[in-house]
């Protein structure tokens, strides 16, 4: 099982997408940079700003993270939609199937693989976020704390490795293609879904919020962007999309049970990968 994660890493870093995505990345950062340079040129010769201080850290937090997550979703599904398909349409997994390995470590070895270096980049692009701030004087470690922004962390990795399971399950039913189509789509609807459910919630339309959160289950990619952001501002008060930074009265804020429901959607589409793979007939 380690011997595949050990070769899928070093063949997804050895694809193209991987070094576009890293470009585009270096671009993003250093547009990021800019943009909190300019901001703190425009706060330096003004006193008594450390209410604006502390909600534009809010507001570039959001904005970064918000961003950074939509990145590490699109390299996710662009690195795993044909991560067992390709190999189907190839025929290089008669080879590899061929040795000692059992296919349940097969398609375990896939998941650990990406999942390493969709790891490790989530953590890169987030404390470069952190650190572009410190260096910009709108410290986003002092304004919210190091514990919470740890908490964050945690709930940033767990998208992609989320989204991965299902690209996995949907590399061993269909076609590298049909699959990429697939998750995108369902990728876009849990954005529509958040947008929808903190609509709903906003204008009191329960209707809305409630195909949100339908959507949101089907999709629970955003959701885990929405956790992440509600703990982070947990020192601070709520934060609402529509009213702003502090107002509590609204919140859409996904509970435990969500969070629980998530973790339980990982797990059951790589325990499905696996007992797919085990009956597909590759001949």
């Amino acid at each position: 099982m380690f011997t595949i994660a050990l070769s899928t890493f070093k063949e997804i870093y050895r694809k193209k997408i991987f070094h576009f995505i890293g470009i585009l990345t270096i671009l993003y950062l250093i547009l990021l940079t800019i943009i909190f340079k300019f901001i703190n040129r425009n706060l330096a010769s003004n006193d008594g700003m450390l209410n604006v201080i502390v909600n534009l850290s809010s507001t570039i937090s959001i904005v970064g993270f918000y961003f950074s997550s939509m990145l590490v979703g699109f390299l996710t599904i662009m690195l795993s939609i044909g991560i067992v398909s390709s190999e189907l349409e190839n025929g290089t997994i008669l080879t590899i199937l061929t040795k000692p390995i059992k296919r349940r470590e097969y398609i375990l070895g896939k998941y650990l693989g990406t999942a390493f270096l969709v790891i490790l980049y989530s953590v890169i692009l987030y404390t470069a976020i952190i650190i572009i701030s410190t260096i910009s004087k709108i410290s986003i470690i002092e304004t919210f704390g190091l514990k919470l922004l740890t908490k964050g962390l945690l709930f940033f990795i767990l998208q992609p490795l989320t989204i991965l399971s299902l690209a996995l399950y949907g590399s061993t039913r269909f076609k590298t293609l049909n699959n990429g189509i697939l998750i995108m789509a369902i990728y876009i609807l849990g954005l529509m879904g958040g947008v929808m459910e903190q609509i709903g919630v906003y204008i009191n339309n329960e209707s809305l919020s409630t195909i949100g959160i339908i959507s949101s289950l089907i999709s629970p990619f955003e959701v885990t962007y929405r956790k992440m952001i509600s703990t982070i501002f947990t020192s601070l008060g709520s934060f609402n999309l529509f009213t702003g930074f502090g107002i509590p009265e609204k919140s859409t804020t996904p509970s435990v049970w969500m969070m629980v429901y998530v973790c339980v959607y990982l797990v059951f589409f790589i325990f499905m990968s696996v007992k797919k793979f085990v009956k597909k007939d590759i001949g």
